[in-house]
């Protein structure tokens, strides 16, 4: 149902987020299946963004931040700071929750979607210009603010324990999985991978990842901590690795696949009925909520960055993200969201009676219909993008070309953070070495991938920038950046390996000039017609050398001969 949904909804370019959780709320209706009742469904939803902190981490390092300090700690941490802060006084003083409910839920409230913005920025290719690097930024602040978060729910459904006892032991079982995981951690995971990558089997590499992956995630959940954490932390630990582009072409699928199934269980959470009798009023709060965040951020970015790149940040942000459902099932499985209004303004404005006529479960499908409408809004947001900018600039009588303090140091950022190469060899054999030699003397940025880790080892050692990757893979080339780049050139034997390599490259970009060679005219003709900028044919070239050659060498002997008669006479 889902795989029809997404193809229909693709036909008619709609994002498959909607197809996936109108699936989940279709199958609860018709099969009458609950995602409550499949204790299985859960924990498959939650390996979703197990993956997805895992991939996260994978770009995560503390260089990144100190090249990125301004977008990811001050943009990151006023977003979080404020937003906390009044979507905190709305829940509390407002609608009337108690403390522990409103500080949860203004956490929740305040994350945005890194699946949805993450992708739309890398296939649009803004992820380095001045906007969406600080929307990036904003989103691994948010990433790394969702551990503290996950950690104050555990401090919160404790009562045993006094806060101090539990800081003590929360921060003891903190250190030992760090310690497990940062020390043996990182050295074992690089030797099951070295090892899994000599056997050059990909389904023992794939299983390699899993084991990473999972066995991190499961060792944080035994400590008390979240399978995301140590994921989180798994991901770094392989980010500094020569597998690392290797490893995120091999997870992408099974993190959009079990993402699909996070949306799936999401849409098994909606009330149709609920949702058909409150359908105005959702919508209104989700617009109200929308607009709230847009301002939020709106506020503080304005000053740093020009009016129009603020309010693309802020609009591209304003969603509620996925992890708000994991906050929110967290804190019901510990019972600490109570979803009971206590009074608050609307108590004054309503009267007691309407407020106690809310039941728990209609405040609970308000926010679950929330989060998915505002994710369901942001694709169309963000595919109109610049008229949703023009369009409230102009209702807040914003001028466009205003520049504000900082702009420049954004667009200064830019160029120091933009990580691309112009040319890209693919193989690291004799000849590979050779063009490698070739460039060494010139002023060019090279990266060579190569799928036998010998050799990519013998790189590192010789300081060569290269990493481990299958070319055959069309994910390795997205890893890399490879429409970033200005030439590829193919120094592999294999003709199988070449022809896919060249359509998975064409695929992404027709501007990358892509240069290979065959000793195989089939393969020659072929190559030619995917429209690669060159194809050199190694068995014709060295015969046409070596037929010059031994015409030049006739020719000489012809006038050493002449040269011999004349001294003869």
């Amino acid at each position: 149902m889902a795989v029809v949904s997404g193809i229909i909804l693709n036909k008619l370019k709609i994002p498959a987020i909607i197809g996936y959780i109108v699936t989940g709320t279709l199958t609860a209706y018709i099969f009458g299946f609950r995602v409550e009742d499949s204790v299985d469904l859960n924990e498959a939803a939650e390996l979703g963004i197990v993956f997805l902190m895992f991939m996260i981490g994978l770009d995560f390092s503390f260089k990144k931040i100190t090249q990125m300090k301004q977008e990811v700690l001050l943009f990151g941490g006023l977003q979080i700071g404020i937003s906390i802060a009044v979507f905190y006084a709305i829940c509390h003083y407002l609608i009337g929750f108690n403390l522990d409910t409103s500080i949860i839920l203004a956490s929740a409230v305040s994350l945005s979607s890194t699946a949805i913005v993450l992708k739309s920025l890398n296939e649009t290719n803004q992820t380095k210009t001045p906007y969406g690097m600080a929307a990036v930024g904003i989103l691994v602040f948010q990433d790394i603010a969702v551990i503290p978060i996950l950690l104050m729910i555990k401090l919160l459904s404790n009562q045993d324990l006094s806060m101090s006892e539990m800081l003590l032991s929360t921060g003891v079982s903190a250190v030992i999985v760090l310690l497990l995981l940062m020390l043996p951690g990182r050295f074992l995971a690089r030797i099951v991978l070295r090892s899994s990558a000599k056997m050059k089997t990909d389904e023992i590499f794939v299983g390699t990842v899993f084991l990473i992956v999972l066995g991190s995630a499961y060792l944080s959940k035994y400590f008390g901590f979240s399978l995301s954490l140590g994921a989180f932390l798994a991901g770094m630990l392989v980010s500094n690795s020569p597998f690392k582009h290797q490893v995120a072409s091999v997870l992408v699928y099974f993190r959009d696949l079990l993402l699909g199934v996070f949306f799936i269980t999401i849409g098994m959470q909606v009330d149709a009925i609920f949702l058909a009798k409150y359908f105005i009023v959702v919508l209104l709060l989700v617009a109200l909520m929308l607009l709230i965040k847009t301002l939020i951020m709106f506020a503080f970015l304005s000053l740093l960055r020009k009016a129009k790149v603020a309010m693309r940040i802020a609009l591209s942000l304003s969603q509620i993200g996925e992890f708000s459902f994991a906050i929110f099932l967290l804190a019901s499985q510990h019972k600490i969201l109570n979803l009971g209004l206590d009074g608050g303004i609307l108590n004054g404005i309503f009267g007691s009676e309407f407020v106690a006529s809310i039941t728990p479960n209609e405040i609970y499908q308000f926010l679950t219909l929330m989060v998915i409408f505002s994710m369901i809004a942001t694709p169309f947001i963000l595919d109109r993008l610049d008229l949703c900018v023009k369009f409230a600039l102009k209702i807040f009588r914003i001028p466009l070309k205003i520049a504000k303090i900082g702009s420049k140091v954004g667009l200064n950022q830019k160029s120091q953070t933009e990580h691309s190469y112009e040319v890209v060899i693919c193989g690291y054999g004799a000849l590979g070495k050779k063009v490698l030699e070739f460039f060494s003397g010139c002023d060019v940025t090279t990266l060579v991938v190569d799928s036998n880790y010998e050799r990519v080892e013998e790189g590192i050692k010789k300081g060569c920038n290269i990493v481990y990757g299958n070319i055959t893979d069309k994910m390795i080339f997205r890893e890399i950046g490879i429409q970033k780049t200005k030439v590829v050139i193919l120094c592999v034997e294999s003709p199988l390996a070449i022809e896919k390599a060249c359509r998975h490259i064409m695929d992404i970009s027709h501007l990358v000039r892509v240069i290979a060679q065959t000793d195989e005219e089939t393969i020659e003709a072929d190559l030619r017609g995917i429209g690669l900028y060159a194809v050199i044919n190694g068995s014709r070239e060295i015969a046409e050398i070596l037929a010059n050659s031994a015409l030049e060498a006739i020719k000489e002997s012809k006038e050493m001969g002449i040269n011999r008669e004349e001294e003869n006479q």
